[in-house]
């Protein structure tokens, strides 16, 4: 994470390391590219993408820089504390695998429905019903917590 900090900052050793680092991941890839299929950029998403996805299935962890995630999803959320980004992180973690690749895709990628379309290779449909579907889920999720934590402080006053 700290490469990524550094590259972020425009330290472009750590840019160097950072690709020389993945870059066998794209080349290998590179063979799969079709110019008539989509564009560079969305093969290069999609390649990252799956990286993403088997990297996670083998680990089983799911982590968002902290630092991102609330401005992520402001606009869907208004008002809501995020108490250190930690209900976001939970309540992502509690969609599935489909609804969380939309929900990256679109708010911490800030991509296009039509682009995340072409990176999950899904109709476009698809990814609007999984965003809204994922929508809910969150909602739902971050009201709970958000009343659970309501119920500790009004225990809290009691005692």
């Amino acid at each position: 994470m700290q490469i990524i900090l550094r590259v972020q900052s425009g330290d472009r050793e750590a840019f160097a390391i950072l690709f020389e680092r993945y870059k066998n991941l794209v080349y290998r890839a590179l063979s799969g590219f079709d110019p008539r299929k989509a564009a560079f950029t969305t093969w290069l998403y999609r390649v990252t993408f799956n990286y993403c996805l088997n990297h996670r299935r083998k680990k089983r962890l799911f982590t968002l820089p902290f630092e991102d995630s609330a401005s992520a999803l402001e606009s869907e959320f208004p008002g809501t504390q995020w108490a250190a980004d930690e209900i976001l992180q939970q309540a992502i973690g509690k969609l599935t695998d489909k609804q969380r690749a939309v929900v990256i895709l679109r708010y911490f990628w800030d991509l296009p429905y039509a682009e995340i379309a072409r990176i999950l290779d899904i109709p476009l449909g698809t990814v609007k019903s999984r965003i809204d579907l994922a929508l809910k889920t969150l909602r739902k999720v971050i009201e709970e917590q958000e009343s659970d934590k309501g119920s500790v402080s009004q225990m809290e006053v009691c005692e």
